[in-house]
């Protein structure tokens, strides 16, 4: 698989409904793979996943209202790429709230806003069935992270979005909208101490769960050596969820109250070590919401 088709089969859009309304955001799939296998017939060597998670914000996978309790959708859905005759459809799967309660995981910090849904199954099962012509779909793991494939990562390096700005996209292909920005704070440190950086870039509400990697590279300088690759290469750097802003004081007037709130043209990007933190320790939303 090419790097134009791992990125743009990447990731969903995600549809969250509630009894009142519907939202859309993004996400994207993580897998995690088994050692390394020779099929013995000079075919290549194979990685069984093990592991396969929808990850996103939680903030698109729930609501918290200001006393935090949460309330989850109805239903939450996904979508796998197919092909339906001459067009490339979307094969939507479908999450009722119980099963959404079983299957996703947060992180035991709950300032941390990322969310993993174990979908192994569920996209084995909709692979399995011919009759659906799914395409496939193309993951990120912990191979992926920063320093895993020698590419490290600073402030100033650039940083690439990919997700589904506003619900807009490739309605033809769908694919996703790619946007570039740059890493606005120093990376490695807890921005404001929580455990994410900022980037440089004009996104729009609908990009929340997007992933967020380096600028895809197939040259590099380690240790006054030149490496080269025949296909590009990234950092898994995060998942980027929405802008930060300032809030000012409120003015009070006789009958209603005005807070002016400060934007930057930034975004959070909570850091890609926290997802296998989540798969590994991470625990599921209260069942009492």
């Amino acid at each position: 698989m090419t790097l134009n088709d791992k990125l743009n089969m990447i990731s969903t859009i995600i549809q969250t409904d509630y009894t009142n309304q519907s939202s859309q955001g993004t996400g994207f799939f993580y897998q995690v793979l088994g050692e390394e296998k020779n099929d013995g017939d000079k075919k290549g060597v194979w990685r069984e996943i093990k592991e396969l998670w929808l990850i996103t914000n939680k903030h698109v996978v729930c609501k918290t209202d200001i006393n935090g309790n949460i309330t989850l959708p109805e239903r939450l859905s996904f979508n796998l790429r197919k092909i339906d005759g001459s067009n490339v459809k979307w094969h939507s799967i479908h999450l009722s709230k119980t099963e959404l309660q079983q299957r996703v995981k947060i992180h035991t910090n709950t300032n941390v806003d990322i969310a993993a849904i174990s979908i192994l199954d569920l996209v084995n099962n909709a692979i399995a069935d011919t009759s659906n012509n799914i395409i496939g779909f193309s993951a990120v793991s912990e191979e992926n992270l920063p320093g895993k494939n020698m590419i490290d990562v600073e402030v100033c390096d650039d940083a690439v979005t990919i997700g589904y700005p506003k619900g807009f996209y490739d309605t033809l292909n769908l694919f996703p909208i790619v946007k570039s920005g740059i890493i606005a704070s120093r990376w490695g440190a807890n921005f404001n101490g929580l455990p994410y950086v900022l980037i440089d870039a004009k996104l729009f509400p609908g990009s929340s769960g997007s992933l967020v990697i380096s600028k895809p590279i197939n040259q590099l300088i380690s240790n006054n050596k030149i490496f080269t690759s025949t296909e590009k290469q990234f950092a898994f750097l995060g998942v980027y969820s929405g802008e930060p802003f300032r809030q000012s004081t409120p003015i009070e007037f006789d009958d209603f109250t005005i807070v002016r709130k400060d934007g930057f043209n930034l975004g959070v990007v909570w850091y890609s070590h926290l997802i296998p933190e989540i798969l590994n320790t991470g625990g599921s939303i209260p069942k009492s919401v």
